[in-house]
């Protein structure tokens, strides 16, 4: 008891959710109140993510089942999104494993001959449980509540470069008892080496960066398990909203252009970036939830792996033409499909979709992107992350700022096109 009222004197302690955490007066380990939105929304992705991945999980084993039934035991190698996948290893539920068993060789291949005897026998696997990984801890704050908060997790690994910031993670993991040191590791890493020497490892990676992701994007792309889920901020909007065009092209691979969809265009740059990393290794995203709150935004995309997806990746991407003059914009997609003697072709974009001079004002257009012009949400995740929070609402300490940002995107049209318009100054064109 002495001990501890010791560390007391010497620090300050912060509660926030379950966890809490000591922080010296003079802050020397960053700690930044106000992402508490961002930590409860990720919270609240997080756990839709769980359930989503267990049901994913039954539904594919039911499947395989019924297969062995009907062919009697023989199972199949599962194919994920068009490409087979290792049955021991990697599924486009995440990381799953065959049950171990001590038993001999010959033991084994006795079962075996068994099982075939045996069509009705159930393929039995076992779904580990889920490994989080947060790239960038500082204080371990993010990584406590992950552990405490949400059920069902695995391990969860915190990582950061800075060694002050790894001694006062594992002091915090030390402080917040049994349930915090059983689930939470601490490691002094650069974290995009520690990624690339962690391929398809975590079911979750956690990028929140102090300004831009993008050096760490190509490592995250890599790390993320087989239908995993890569959770992503960007703080540097004064780049990703154009005021900058040529430093975000060299971050993210796109020019933004000015206007006043300025934060879903940022929105939209990140995704596409992310796609680009994923590209390279045969991968490709498909985002759940994309919002912008205070002075970020942030991404919620799932991983998968399909040499024969990514070849619409092209359909996925637009370039804006923003009219000078006025608000008036187009969008000039980078590939589309036509089908030639019944078989489906990918070609170039059609342009340009626009003339010369805008035919509202007379003014020039700039051009921007490319940007992602494909779903940012997935209106069936909205919905359910919702309900929960609703239903946990003592759990969330940003409770009314994150249903209000749910609320509002669950009631976006997904057959909307990409950016928008205002409607009072179209009135004034």
């Amino acid at each position: 008891m002495g001990e501890v009222e010791d560390i007391l004197k010497d620090y300050e302690v912060k509660k926030e959710g379950e966890a809490e955490i000591l922080m010296l007066a003079s802050n020397a380990v960053f700690f930044n109140p106000v992402q508490v939105h961002n930590r409860d929304m990720s919270i609240a992705v997080l756990r839709t993510f769980v359930a989503k991945r267990k049901e994913e999980y039954e539904e594919l084993m039911n499947k395989r089942n019924n297969k062995s039934n009907k062919k009697g035991n023989q199972v199949e190698t599962p194919v994920v999104n068009g490409d087979t996948a290792l049955t021991s290893q990697h599924d486009e539920i995440g990381v799953v494993h065959e049950k171990e068993t001590n038993q001999p060789t010959n033991e084994i291949e006795d079962l075996s001959k068994e099982e075939t005897k045996t069509p009705s026998r159930k393929v039995t696997r076992e779904l580990k449980p889920p490994i989080v990984l947060e790239a960038l801890a500082a204080s371990g704050l993010r990584s406590l509540r992950y552990a405490r908060e949400v059920d069902g997790l695995g391990k969860v690994v915190a990582l950061d470069n800075d060694k002050a910031s790894i001694e006062a993670c594992k002091r915090n993991i030390k402080f917040n008892g049994a349930s915090a040191i059983s689930k939470v590791e601490a490691h002094l890493a650069d974290a995009r080496v520690y990624m690339l020497t962690h391929p398809k490892e975590f079911d979750v990676v956690d990028l929140d960066p102090y300004g831009s992701p993008s050096v760490f994007l190509d490592s995250a792309v890599q790390a993320v398990a087989d239908g995993g889920l890569l959770m992503c901020t960007a703080t540097d909007l004064a780049v990703l909203c154009g005021t900058n065009g040529e430093v975000c092209y060299s971050k993210y691979g796109s020019y933004p252009v000015k206007g006043k969809y300025c934060h879903e265009m940022a929105l939209r740059i990140l995704l596409a970036c992310i796609e680009s990393h994923a590209n390279r290794y045969k991968r490709y995203i498909v985002p759940v939830l994309s919002v912008y709150m205070d002075f970020y935004v942030r991404v919620f995309v799932r991983v998968f792996t399909s040499a024969s997806e990514i070849k619409n990746t092209p359909l996925k991407l637009s370039y804006v033409y923003q009219c000078a003059g006025c608000d008036s914009f187009h969008l000039q997609s980078l590939g589309r499909t036509v089908t030639k003697n019944n078989s489906l072709k990918h070609a170039p974009g059609i342009g340009p979709v626009v003339p010369q001079e805008c035919s509202d004002c007379g003014k020039k257009f700039n051009v921007g992107g490319p940007i992602w012009s494909a779903p940012i949400h997935d209106q069936d995740w909205v919905l359910s992350t919702l309900t929960d929070v609703r239903q946990m609402k003592d759990r969330y300490p940003a409770y009314n700022k994150i249903t209000s940002v749910l609320t509002t995107v669950s009631e976006v049209l997904p057959w909307l096109v990409s950016l928008f318009c205002q409607v009072l100054l179209l009135m004034h064109m």
